[in-house]
């Protein structure tokens, strides 16, 4: 309908020239003398069309996304040929991330104006977020086909995305910053600098870029993500938690799922479980009521990495629990991974030891470093590499090496580092790539559901048989795969909760060959504290994401029947969080607070594990028990209180003392926890009886699987053999 073409010739003249200058006034950045125009010249025809356009332009520059859609479809009712206000729709859509309606606008656009390139253009971006990529590229093709110098802006940003995903970041920013210099007010610039200058290592110049981002789009989702993983990683709590709720303030009605997922997930690891527990439970409501709800690739990514790594944390329900995972799992799996990169397993030949072959083990991980995962595989890869095998280690994640990764390092026939980082994770085709190319017989993965490029290449099966083992819980995603357990850990029922073949070791999941730390006497340690030294002390070693107040107040509870015992809390968190939780708890069972004592933590490993000569008991973790730290305090002889639950990682703590065939300190509920702790508090003989246990596990001669790593890499390669020799089929699990 054309609602104008009676206008006096004048008039129409003197309302474009309005609309004209408002145009103006918008490319210079002054939005409020371009708004004051369009009304001039909507005063003067109310019914025009393109001025509509150019007002719901000025709206969305100012973040004022609805309002600015409500006026392209005004513009759209007066004129619905006016194919201009489609494309811009379409955008409106884009960035809200209703992809199918911006598909519908750019494609009414193409069928009103056929040779309208941009629209093309914007079709193809909305077709490659679907991982419609074959689409994407013929309207992209289109699009510079119709206009070769159309790329502009847009090409240089494209630009920008494929050196950053090709590892060329300092080359990728140069680019983007070229961008900014040709259009300052463009938000995806500085939001891209500032991701890659994360991934870089430079967090306060990435917070300066991410900042300007959000400045220029208050809506800008992926901007809010990086910031708060930012500062979360940096321990700034108090400004996460602002930053997180401005996140969701801004963006939570059009990114629901993401915005729950970072708020569980920074209140977990301020220490404040409680608010992520009803958070966590609405969400995974919603998801088991419709799981169909989950669109978009990155929303099911982020559902399988980020909230279920939150679960175990949160609740000790193996059925609730083994129930959401598989859900989550399957429809990730069936959008995200399915059809991505063919596999390759199936036709791998029966392993044999003909003309004495060695066995190819391979291991990825993005932690051959200080870490718990690296701590805890070193000395068993070592061991395993000292058998018939060749041992290939596969980086997943771009790190700092250091001491540890040497080591690593030495115990391999060879360590490889991928030759692309997109955004400071490999490139898993890549990975896949190298292992086929190495011809790996058995792969392990450290990281299990932490890590979704990890998932990601187990699911490709590159090798004859794919296992998780110890960084997690297993990855729940395909049942041709394995999951690497114990009888303790995993007890005979377990199986039907799994996707992944249980496969236990006869002792324990784990072993190590003990830690090294600085050694300090016991005395002056607790002297350089003020501890008396006939105090009973407690050790809580919990995190933020392990922190909860029914643990607070079973370990309070221990102290009021204790009489001159303190518990010592030194862990990773929001310090102020745990004063108030302890506070609360000492205040309600009429204890002193004075008798929590804070430790702020060390620089290195070998410094905090002094901590444990200065402790005489440590209270562990529920329902995720402790796993470095607690087999730390067991090998510097630390008795240790540990409650037993369902899940695998609220029975780790049970698994290693009865591998050590210690019946002493293990709880199966809040009260035993607080009986065990009371007793060992109060009884020197029983303590003592503990220590001595300890001690008699690492003598040579009376050596505990949990402590002998030759044995369990021989336990492992043998496991390894009868898996790759297809002898396991019929009994997977002995």
């Amino acid at each position: 309908m054309n609602t104008h073409q009676n206008l006096p010739h004048s008039e129409t003249r003197k309302i474009e020239a309005l609309t004209g200058q408002a145009e103006l006034y918008y490319a210079q950045g002054e939005l409020s003398e371009a708004i004051a125009c369009c009304r001039q010249a909507l005063n003067l025809q109310p019914n025009w069309a393109p001025t509509y356009v150019t007002l719901a332009n000025i709206f969305q520059a100012q973040g004022q996304i609805s309002e600015a859609i409500n006026i392209y479809y005004k513009a759209i009712e007066l004129n619905p040929n006016l194919a201009q206000a489609h494309v811009n729709l379409g955008s409106m859509f884009y960035r809200q991330g209703r992809l199918e309606e911006a598909i519908a606008s750019y494609r009414k656009a193409i069928q009103l104006q056929p040779n309208m390139a941009p629209a093309y253009w914007n079709l193809a971006r909305v077709l490659q977020q679907l991982d419609k990529e074959d689409e994407a590229i013929a309207s992209q093709q289109k699009a510079l086909a119709l206009n070769p110098n159309l790329g502009g802006i847009e090409f240089l940003l494209n630009q920008g995305y494929k050196l950053a995903e090709t590892g060329k970041l300092d080359e990728a920013i140069n680019v983007w910053q070229k961008v900014i210099a040709a259009q300052p007010n463009l938000a995806e610039a500085y939001g891209e600098i500032g991701i890659i200058l994360r991934y870089q290592g430079k967090f306060t110049e990435a917070i300066q870029n991410l900042k300007k981002a959000i400045e220029i789009q208050p809506d800008y989702a992926t901007a809010h993500q990086h910031l708060c993983g930012i500062l979360r990683d940096s321990n700034n709590y108090v400004m996460v938690r602002e930053a997180v709720t401005k996140y969701y303030q801004l963006c939570g009605e059009l990114d629901p799922i993401i915005t729950a997922i970072y708020i569980i997930s920074t209140y977990q690891v301020s220490g404040l479980n409680e608010i992520a527990k009803d958070r966590f439970f609405e969400l995974e409501a919603k998801l088991i009521e419709d799981i169909t709800i989950v669109k978009k690739s990155v929303e099911l990514k982020s559902l399988y990495a980020n909230f279920l790594f939150s679960v175990p944390y949160l609740r000790d329900d193996l059925k609730a629990n083994s129930k959401l995972y598989k859900l989550v799992s399957k429809a990730y799996t069936q959008l995200s991974l399915k059809d991505k990169y063919s596999k390759s397993s199936q036709n791998f030949p029966t392993f044999d030891f003909s003309h004495n072959r060695k066995l190819k083990v391979g291991f990825i991980s993005s932690h051959f470093f200080r870490h718990s995962v690296g701590w805890c595989s070193l000395n068993i890869i070592q061991e395993l590499g000292k058998l018939n095998t060749e041992i290939y280690l596969y980086l997943t994640e771009r790190f700092q090496p250091d001491d540890q990764t040497a080591k690593f390092s030495q115990a391999a026939t060879k360590l490889y580092v991928p030759k692309k980082y997109p955004k400071g994770i490999a490139d898993f085709t890549e990975i896949i790539g190298e292992i086929q190319q190495d011809q790996v017989d058995i792969l392990v993965d450290l990281d299990a559901l932490s890590l979704p490029v990890n998932t990601e290449i187990l699911y490709h099966q590159p090798a004859p048989v794919c296992i998780s083992w110890l960084g997690f819980d297993a990855p729940y995603i395909s049942s041709d795969n394995y999951f690497l357990c114990d009888w303790q850990t995993h007890p005979q029922d377990r199986d039907e909760y799994y996707t992944e073949k249980l496969v236990r070791m006869p002792d324990s999941f784990v072993a190590i060959s003990g830690f090294e730390r600085i050694e300090i006497n016991r005395i002056d340690l607790r002297k350089s504290q003020r501890i008396g030294l006939d105090q009973i002390v407690y050790l809580c070693l919990a995190p933020g994401r392990k922190f909860n107040r029914d643990l607070v107040k079973a370990q309070v509870a221990i102290l009021k029947q204790v009489p001159n015992s303190i518990l010592i809390h030194k862990s990773l968190g929001d310090l102020e969080v745990f004063q108030a939780a302890y506070h609360q708890a000492c205040e309600a069972q009429g204890v002193s607070i004075h008798r929590i004592k804070f430790m702020s933590r060390f620089l290195t490993e070998e410094e905090h594990r002094n901590v444990y000569s200065l402790a005489d008991i440590m209270l562990d973790s529920y329902p995720y028990n402790g796993g470095t730290h607690t087999l730390e305090a067991l090998w510097f002889n630390l008795a240790v209180v540990t409650r037993a639950g369902e899940q695998f990682l609220s029975r780790m703590g049970y698994s290693f003392l009865q591998s050590l065939e210690i019946k002493l300190g293990v709880a199966w509920s809040w009260d035993e926890y607080i009986d065990w702790g009371v007793k060992l508090g109060q009884n020197s003989t029983l303590r003592q009886e503990y220590i001595d246990k300890l001690v008699k596990s690492k003598e040579s001669e009376n050596l505990a699987p949990l402590w002998n790593s030759k044995k369990f890499a021989q336990d492992m390669y043998d496991v390894m053999v009868r898996l790759s020799t297809n002898d396991s089929a019929k009994t997977p699990n002995t």
